[in-house]
């Protein structure tokens, strides 16, 4: 319990003299063309071990008959590369949802408040991959990852055009990669196809005290 403790205080105040460096990402949130949000997503090097993800997007789409607002945040941590932490939430027009996953005595407890169903329950395999590190890394074949908002698992299949692809619900996304580095999501949904193009990256080392 100490050692938990000690990681989330890591992760919501990561003291500079530990962090080693920052990556940020910031992509255009794009609708047929049509610049309607960002996303910016951030990885922060705590320690040697220790690894924070932290993804934020804010989207205004004017539909037919309404003006969808969602404000999105998800933050992730992991130790020795295994997940111990992650919160998701969105803010919206149709209300306030969470999703939070956290490892104790051996396992993961979730609990989730989404738009259509709230639920608990417990994980017992670990997490080494989520949604955010695919802002970071490029996944290979069949990459097994953990979907922070909807607490379940999904696999990310590479296409003979390098592609890669999963689909989440009724959500099938799309990511492009350009030497390991992922430029472009291809969000395919009932409601309005949406695309979010890399549009500026920094890395900042930090050296300490």
């Amino acid at each position: 319990m100490t050692r938990l403790i000690f990681i989330l205080y890591l992760f919501f105040y990561p003291p500079a003299f530990s962090q080693e460096t920052v990556e940020t990402k910031k992509y255009a949130i794009e609708v047929a063309g049509i610049k309607v949000g960002e996303m910016h997503a951030t990885k922060y090097q705590v320690s040697k071990d220790v690894v924070n993800y932290r993804v934020k997007s804010d989207v205004k789409i004017n539909l037919l008959v309404f003006t969808l607002k969602i404000k999105y945040e998800v933050k992730s941590q992991f130790d020795k590369n295994r997940l111990v932490f992650s919160e998701a939430k969105a803010n919206s027009n149709k209300g306030d949802f969470f999703t939070t996953t956290i490892f104790k005595n051996g396992h993961f407890e979730v609990k989730s408040k989404q738009e259509k169903k709230e639920f608990e329950k417990v994980l017992n395999t670990d997490i080494t991959w989520t949604s955010s590190r695919l802002f970071f890394d490029e996944p290979t074949h069949n990459q097994k990852f953990y979907a922070e908002y909807y607490a379940f698992f999904n696999n990310v299949k590479k296409n003979k055009d390098g592609t890669f692809t999963c689909q989440i619900e009724n959500n099938i996304d799309k990511y492009v990669y350009e030497n390991s580095k992922l430029v472009k999501v291809i969000k395919k949904n009932p409601i309005k196809n949406i695309e979010l193009r890399l549009i500026s990256e920094k890395v900042q080392a930090d050296i300490g005290l």
